[in-house]
């Protein structure tokens, strides 16, 4: 037991528990075959252990997978933080151009979070059985052709339609994308990618709405939607090529984090016979009769179609995002995701409301500027955040004789209670003391720096605790916080207004307080639910060549 996490009582190995630094374990010293890298001079067994074949996306060059990393970060930002929150700054002219209430405008977005939660159930199904890069190329294309019509819709009902459309692509990107880390890389290197996904999906997010106001009085507001559709352009244009499919259907025995019991031996006499066999071939002259598949060429990764991933029927992948919701850890990933993100985006919503009157009296461009306090505060946050995961984990095994259990990514879950408390009490009692914008600006950036470690703390730990249903986790949480998004845009206005600042962000305080306390039960229980998990609930099953 360490530090509290109580033992499976069914289990004497439980999925997502993997020995990580075996210089810990004395006894581990036979398993020399196992695959392993070096990292700041110590050697680390990889988990999960990559296949022999060079197409499985763990065998890819780290640069290849950083590069694919950042290309799906920068669609992340442009989707999750440009078409998102777009309209914040837009407000008040929409007001007055459509002569529409504030509300009709918030409803704009809840219209929008609302497709994005209906849409989600397919995307997840689609994702697991025909893997990530249909939906991928698929939510682009909806991202791009939505805001063009946005740019040139002359009504509100046209407008309304376009974001619509607009929230069809962006269930891809609130919950998949953070499996891809999965994918992609082994478990010592997640922290960092998993904080650069956070970063473009909720950190510099706000950076768009910083440009929006600026743009919007410069040359009007149809160009916030046109220029963001031509960089959605882009990133169409090279998904194409470049956007490889990360699915994989690898053997149950190289997925270590996701074996019910111990199989390092066992993997570890596969790779022994392996060489052995190779040596032998080599001595005698012999061609081994089993060869490795051959490297896929570029235009066969350019393909959208590369089968199936999974035996299972599209009806059965339909309903597991809801047949995961009997893991209670599943409850909590799915409450202490969407309520943090659901705050920020009703700051985003009462922006206009709150400071386009008196006393702070702000424009459209003024408006926007705000936005430059969140979107330094999430870059920091997601900086920190990303810097601290795999070092307190490491850190962590090795003071639990090399073990490493998911639960460890919990630890960051300290700084995210206290800044995020502080920055929502702090914000509503000086908005209603009439303090300074900048101020407000500063303390909105502590909000979102919060929202990072919150992030990184369910990320890595769907990613590393569950990684087989983590595309169903995330899935369950966007489409709960979309319409949770959608019931609170119609009366977020009028709360704050019958409530005032101060009593309503105090009450969210509160709230986010205590949601955050709800780790505690999770770090003492996790590892028991998940050796209860893996006896009640049948994953989808994976095909194997």
């Amino acid at each position: 037991m360490a530090w509290g996490i109580l033992e499976s009582r069914s289990h004497s190995h439980v999925p997502g528990t993997v020995l990580l630094d075996s210089s810990e374990d004395p006894s581990a010293e036979h398993l020399a075959h196992l695959k392993r890298t070096t990292h700041r001079g110590k050697s680390i067994i990889l988990v999960p252990q990559p296949s022999e074949d060079p197409n499985d996306p763990l065998n890819w060059s780290l640069w290849a997978k950083d590069l694919l990393t950042l290309l799906y970060g920068y669609c992340t930002l442009l989707i999750v933080g440009g078409i998102g929150p777009i309209l914040s700054a837009l407000t008040l002219e929409l007001v007055t151009l459509f002569d529409v209430s504030y509300t009709d405008v918030s409803l704009l977005t809840g219209y929008s979070l609302c497709a994005t939660a209906a849409s989600g159930i397919f995307i997840s199904a689609v994702s697991h059985k025909y893997g990530r890069r249909i939906p991928m190329l698929f939510s682009l294309a909806c991202a791009f052709s939505s805001t063009v019509w946005g740019g040139y819709a002359e009504s509100y009902g046209s407008l309304l339609g376009a974001r619509i459309l607009q929230g069809l692509s962006c269930s891809m990107f609130e919950s998949v994308i953070f499996s891809l880390i999965g994918d992609m890389y082994f478990v010592h290197e997640r922290g960092i990618r998993i904080a650069v996904m956070s970063s473009c999906f909720a950190g510099i997010s706000n950076l768009p709405s910083l440009l929006a106001g600026k743009i919007a009085t410069d040359l009007g507001w149809r160009w916030v939607f046109w220029l963001l559709a031509i960089f959605l352009g882009v990133a169409l244009v090279l998904s194409i090529p470049f956007g490889w499919e990360t699915s994989y259907n690898r053997q149950d025995i190289y997925n270590t984090d996701l074996a019910s019991q111990d199989n390092l031996e066992d993997l570890d006499a596969k790779q022994t016979a392996g060489e052995i066999e190779m040596a032998e071939n080599k001595t005698s002259g012999i061609e081994s009769g089993v060869q490795p598949p051959a490297r896929k060429s570029f235009l066969q990764m350019m393909n959208p179609y590369s089968g199936t991933y999974t035996n299972e029927s599209i009806w059965r992948l339909l309903m597991d995002p809801f047949l995961i919701l009997a893991n209670p850890a599943v409850i909590w990933a799915v409450l202490l995701m969407s309520f943090p993100t659901l705050w920020l985006v009703a700051v985003n919503l009462l922006v206009a409301q709150i400071f386009s009157g008196p006393p702070y009296s702000l424009t459209t461009a003024e408006l926007g500027y705000l936005a430059a306090g969140p979107t330094v505060g999430g870059l920091l946050g997601s900086i920190l955040a990303g810097l601290s995961s795999d070092p307190v984990i490491k850190w962590a095994a090795k003071k639990n004789h090399g073990i490493y259990e998911p639960e460890f990514r919990l630890l960051l879950i300290v700084p995210a209670v206290v800044t995020s408390s502080m920055a929502y009490f702090l914000f509503g009692n000086l908005i209603e003391a009439g303090k300074s914008a900048a101020a407000m600006a500063v303390i909105w950036g502590i909000a979102v720096f919060s929202l990072q470690f919150v992030i990184m703390v369910v990320g890595s730990y769907g990613v590393d605790a569950y990684r087989d249903i983590s595309v169903e986790i995330f899935m369950a949480t966007m489409i709960f916080k979309n319409f949770l998004f959608f019931g609170f845009s119609y009366f977020l206005n009028s709360w704050i207004v019958s409530w005032g600042p101060a009593k309503m962000f105090d009450c969210v305080a509160a709230i986010q307080i205590g949601l955050c306390l709800t780790t505690i039960p999770i770090w003492m229980y996790g590892k028991r639910l998940r050796g209860w998990w893996h006896n009640v609930y049948t994953v989808p099953t994976h095909k194997h060549d």
